[in-house]
């Protein structure tokens, strides 16, 4: 998800190099808290019972769980090492020995990485382990992992999976995510569209929502049209009535872009003469603000709306 973010913040030129050093930052850091703590990428709280999980069938998993989880730790402790690496050869300090010690970390890397997805796999797989309560969890991750060592049709199949036979997981809002972004790097916007209001379906919180409607603004104006503008607007608009998130997360990054990028659709597609009433969709927070600098780029304009313009 973070790949379409980035790909659609670069695009509109939203992230200075700062930022994005920031943000490598932050992502640096909780990869390295999430692989000392041995937890999975989502976090380690405790399991809470699901309906439908078989005790039996969950205590016979949680080995198998935990195995994959301890070797999906060291698998994230590497990348660390590689991002430090790169930050090193960037600054000039790497010495010789970086790319031998970058090719040692790319193969153990490898390695690891085929060992969690076969751990995960053997308890998703496993016949006597459906109604394991880890099990919506281990395909997630089983998923990340093929995704991550380039097996975009494996993942997507797992993705799948998970959103056909554990609808009413927390992981299948994530797992729809996911399949958005996935059609969305493939170019298969209707798909993506289709993915994020299946994530958008459910309970989620405010970060995923945040992130499922930025991916569907973004894959709702690579279709364009009419309807497909009035699409985008709304998702925007969305993620502004959501709030403002905590400052330096990701979602804190898709606040500023959607409020910018909000006003520069409406501005180019919308009808000025409803923008007040669109506007206040928004939220007392941002919305006489954001209709704010929609008028005053009207008025550096100086010439009246194209009559083709959709009210919304």
């Amino acid at each position: 998800m973070s790949q379409v973010v980035e790909r659609a913040a670069k695009t509109a030129s939203c992230l200075t190099e700062r930022r994005r050093a920031a943000a490598r930052r932050v992502a640096a850091f909780m990869a390295l808290a999430l692989a000392s703590a041995g937890c999975a990428a989502q976090g380690a709280p405790a399991l809470a019972a699901r309906g439908g999980a078989d005790p039996g069938a969950s205590s016979a998993a949680e080995p198998i769980f935990h195995e994959a989880e301890s070797l999906a730790g060291r698998y994230r402790v590497i990348g660390v090492q590689l991002f430090v690496l790169d930050q090193a050869a960037e600054a000039g300090a790497a010495g010789g020995r970086g790319a031998a010690r970058r090719a040692a970390l790319e193969a153990e890397a490898a390695r690891l990485r085929a060992g969690v997805a076969a751990a995960y796999a053997a308890l998703v797989d496993a016949p006597a382990l459906r109604a394991a309560e880890q099990r919506p969890r281990a395909l997630l991750a089983l998923a990340r992992a093929l995704q991550d060592g380039g097996d975009a049709r494996g993942a997507e199949a797992r993705l799948r999976q998970l959103a056909l036979e554990h609808p009413a997981s927390g992981e299948a809002a994530e797992a729809y995510l996911a399949l958005a972004d996935l059609a969305f790097a493939a170019g298969r916007l209707d798909e993506a569209v289709i993915a994020c209001d299946g994530a958008l379906r459910g309970a989620a919180g405010a970060p995923l929502r945040k992130r499922a409607l930025y991916v569907k603004s973004w894959s709702l104006r690579g279709l364009g049209g009419r309807s497909a503008t009035e699409g985008a607007l709304r998702a925007l608009r969305a993620i502004v009535q959501l709030g403002p998130a905590r400052a330096g997360s990701l979602e804190a990054t898709i606040d500023e872009a959607a409020e910018r990028e909000l006003v520069e659709l409406y501005a180019a597609h919308g009808d000025l003469a409803q923008a007040r009433a669109f506007f206040a969709g928004a939220g007392e927070r941002a919305g006489p603000r954001l209709l704010g600098e929609v008028e005053a780029r009207a008025a550096r304009r100086g010439r009246p709306e194209p009559p083709d313009r959709p009210a919304l």
